[in-house]
């Protein structure tokens, strides 16, 4: 039986991270012994719970697709720190803002996800001129005030998934390549001008997930559609 999303289709999983104190230690089971050795790193345990229950919901995720127990799936780190599996199946992504999770699954490819909260006190005009490339800012500065906040996470949220989805991460200078500026365009394609690049068809799918929240994914190929799936099948909780 293939438990593989259809072609041309991406499935996301949004999850919600706000767990009691037993519910939590339920679901850090589904953990790989050397990730729960991880748990308690760090200055900040409730940023170490968040990242826990985030990893327990992607194992519990592809574990859907795989007939294979969460804590039993190998996973391997790039160069840069974004997980595949050891057998390159599936295509999957994961992010994470405050007590929300999303996972974007699809079949074999380049796939990056994610999510931002939406924030009003975010530094975004010293940002943009730091980060945004010459045509975005251009764009970007034509918007009214009070519409550049939603473009801002619009736009930044398409650019995280594209440094995951392209696998550099943050090597990939921000400015080499052109997202879609307006929030009301949710999907389309991105100018890359990053070295190896060149074949790439890079697309994005971009909007809003609930007050406040936005989401991008980006992908490499033909067009492909949306499917959201419920977490509670697997296991985890809604938003």
């Amino acid at each position: 039986m293939d438990n593989h999303p259809p072609e041309n289709t991406i499935e996301i999983w949004p999850f919600g991270l706000a767990e009691s104190p037993d519910r939590t230690k339920t679901l850090l089971a589904s953990l790989a012994a050397d990730e729960q050795n991880r748990i308690n790193e760090g200055i900040f345990p409730e940023i170490g719970r968040r990242h826990a229950i985030s990893r327990v919901g992607l194992r519990r995720v592809l574990s859907s697709y795989l007939d294979v127990a969460p804590q039993e799936i190998s996973l391997v780190e790039g160069e840069h720190g974004k997980p595949s599996l050891v057998t390159g199946d599936l295509a999957f992504n994961l992010s994470h803002t405050g007590d929300h999770a999303l996972v974007a699954v699809s079949r074999q490819g380049d796939l990056g996800v994610d999510l931002e909260t939406i924030r009003e006190s975010a530094p975004i005009e010293d940002l943009a001129h730091r980060c945004f490339s010459p045509e975005e800012l251009e764009q970007w500065q034509r918007f009214p005030s009070k519409l550049r906040v939603t473009s801002f996470f619009h736009l930044w949220a398409q650019k995280e998934a594209f440094l995951k989805a392209q696998g550099g991460g943050m090597t990939i200078p921000l400015r080499e390549f052109d997202c879609s500026v307006d929030p009301a365009v949710g999907s389309g394609t991105i100018r890359s001008r990053v070295d190896g690049d060149a074949t790439k068809s890079w697309r994005f799918i971009a909007s809003d997930l609930g007050q406040d929240l936005r989401f991008a994914i980006v992908w490499d190929g033909e067009e492909k559609s949306i499917s959201e799936r419920n977490p509670e099948d697997v296991g985890l909780s809604r938003w």
